[in-house]
C-alpha cells in the first residue's frame, strides 16, 4: 500500500496542467478589464454576449475607459463578422472590410484599433498592451505559441491571432435565431412575422441580402448629422474640427471623394438588440429606421452630395407594416440573446 501510494504522488508530481487553446485565450484577452490605460475597460465592456456583442448602454456613441472620451461612431455588434471579406472592389462599388468605413481586413487587422484608441481603451501603443499581456498571460501564451511568443516583433500579431479565434467561435456566428429554425423547418412564424418577411423580401434584400442580412458593401443613405453627439465637445486633441466635424465614413479609409459619407450595409442579425441605429447612432427605435428609409424621407444628410436615395426603400409603410416588419426583424435574434424569440433544442423537445 505505502508502494503505491508513494507511486500515486510521483505521478501527481509529474502531472501538468491542460493547455490552454488560442480561442480560450483569446477568450481571457478579450474580457480582461486590465489592458486598457488605465485598468478598466474590457473589449467585453462594449461587446456583451447578452446582447449579442453589442454595447448594453443605449447612448448614441461609447465611452471609452476615460468616461469624458467618446467616440464618434455607434458602436457595432461584432456578431456574424467573421463573414465579412476584406475591403475590395466588386464592380462600380466597395465591399467588404470591418468597421463603418472598412479600415480593418480582418478580425486581426481590426484589434489594434480600439486597444491603442485614446477614445476607447488608451494604451499608448502595441507596445504597451504587449508588456500588459507579458505580465498577466505570459504562460498562457506559451502554452499556445510556444516560449518566447511575447517577444520580438511578431508578439502584438499573436495577441491579435487570440482574440480573432475567440471571436471566430460559434458564440458569435450561432445562426441560432427563430428565424434560423424556420427555415430549417423547426419553428413556425406568426401572421405579423410572415407579413414583416414578405415586405422585408420586397424591398430590403437588395442590400441586406439572407442569410448573414448584409451584402457589406458602403452606400450613403443621406442618414443626418447627430448635433448632440459628445464629441463634437472633446479639446482639439481629440478632435481637431470640434463642433464642425464631419464623418467622411468610408472616405477615410480610401482617399476617395466619391465615397464621401459612405459607411458599410450592417448585418440586421440581432438587430433588436443592437440600439441605437446609424453610423451615429441618430436613430434609437427601429420604427424610426423604418420610417426613415421610407423613399419619402427628407431629412438633411450629414454628407448630402453623395447620398444615394435609389438605395432607400422605395414604398411608404403604413403603421401595419412597420408593426410587420419590426415582429419580422425581431425573429433574427439568436437564441440566448435577451429579447430572444427562439427556442433551444431543449425546449423544443
Amino acid at each position: 500500500m505505502r508502494v503505491f501510494l508513494v507511486a500515486l504522488l510521483l505521478a501527481g508530481c509529474g502531472h501538468k496542467a491542460k493547455a490552454v487553446t488560442k480561442e480560450e485565450l483569446g477568450k481571457r484577452l478579450f474580457e480582461d478589464p486590465a489592458l486598457s490605460s488605465p485598468a478598466g475597460q474590457a473589449c467585453a465592456d462594449c461587446h456583451v454576449a447578452r446582447v449579442a456583442f453589442a454595447d448594453p448602454e443605449d447612448d448614441r456613441t461609447s465611452a471609452g475607459v476615460i468616461k469624458s472620451r467618446v467616440g464618434v461612431r455607434n458602436t457595432q455588434g461584432i456578431t456574424y463578422s467573421k463573414f465579412a471579406p476584406p475591403l475590395h472592389r466588386e464592380g462600380d462599388r466597395m465591399v467588404g472590410g470591418l468597421f463603418w468605413d472598412g479600415r480593418a481586413e480582418s478580425l486581426e487587422a481590426q484589434v489594434v484599433h480600439p486597444l491603442t484608441n485614446p477614445l476607447e481603451m488608451n494604451n499608448a501603443s502595441k507596445d504597451e498592451v504587449v508588456a500588459k499581456v507579458r505580465a498577466r498571460h505570459a504562460r498562457a501564451f506559451a502554452d499556445v505559441f510556444g516560449k518566447g511568443a511575447l517577444d520580438g516583433e511578431h508578439a502584438f500579431d499573436r495577441i491579435s491571432e487570440a482574440i480573432a479565434a475567440f471571436e471566430r467561435t460559434t458564440p458569435f456566428a450561432p445562426f441560432s435565431s427563430k428565424y434560423d429554425q424556420y427555415v430549417a423547418g423547426q419553428a413556425l412564424l406568426d401572421a405579423s412575422e410572415q407579413r414583416g418577411l414578405a415586405l422585408f423580401g420586397q424591398h430590403c434584400t437588395g442590400c441586406h441580402t439572407p442569410p448573414l442580412f448584409t451584402n457589406w458593401s458602403y452606400v450613403n443613405l443621406g442618414v443626418p448629422r447627430f448635433n448632440d453627439n459628445p464629441f463634437y465637445l472633446l479639446p482639439p486633441e481629440l478632435n481637431p474640427e470640434g463642433e464642425q466635424h464631419i464623418d467622411h465614413g468610408l472616405a477615410t479609409t480610401t482617399g476617395d471623394p466619391r465615397h464621401d459619407g459612405m459607411f458599410r450595409v450592417p448585418s440586421l442579425r440581432n438587430v433588436a438588440r443592437t440600439t441605437p441605429y446609424g453610423h451615429n447612432g441618430y436613430f434609437r427605435r427601429l420604427d424610426e429606421v423604418i420610417e426613415f428609409h421610407a423613399a419619402a424621407s427628407t431629412m438633411p444628410a450629414e454628407v448630402p452630395a453623395t447620398v444615394d436615395r435609389s438605395a432607400l426603400a422605395q414604398f411608404s409603410p403604413s403603421p401595419q407594416d412597420t408593426r410587420d416588419l419590426i415582429a419580422f426583424l425581431k425573429t433574427l435574434t439568436d437564441a440566448g440573446v435577451e429579447g430572444s424569440s427562439a427556442t433551444t433544442t431543449a425546449q423544443r423537445r
